[in-house]
């Protein structure tokens, strides 16, 4: 979760009872304020949400591509399964004239 989630909350809250408080002593620059707060804690806590889809997109396309990779070795081990180990220095031709 991100932080921004958790202080949007704290601010929403924060400001519902700024609000209250001003509604209940009359103070209308006190409800402005807390109904102010309670809009950019609605909007820091959206925004923290944007940030955790973000992450989890970015971490399925990881993800995916790793499965692609993985995919792609096995895939390829398959075709002539016994080769992997013939490959290395005895299938170099020697070649007399070479330094």
């Amino acid at each position: 979760m991100d932080s921004d989630r958790v202080t949007g909350k704290m601010k929403d809250f924060a400001g519902k009872a700024q609000e209250k408080f001003g509604e209940v002593t009359g103070n209308e620059e006190q409800e402005a304020k807390g109904a102010g707060k309670q809009v950019e804690g609605k909007m820091q806590n959206t925004f923290g949400n944007v940030k955790d889809a973000g992450r989890n997109i970015a971490d399925d396309v990881k993800n995916a591509g790793q499965n692609i990779a993985d995919n792609f070795r096995g895939n390829r081990s398959d075709v002539q399964p016994n080769r992997d180990n013939e490959i290395g220095n005895d299938d170099i031709e020697k070649d007399e004239n070479a330094a």
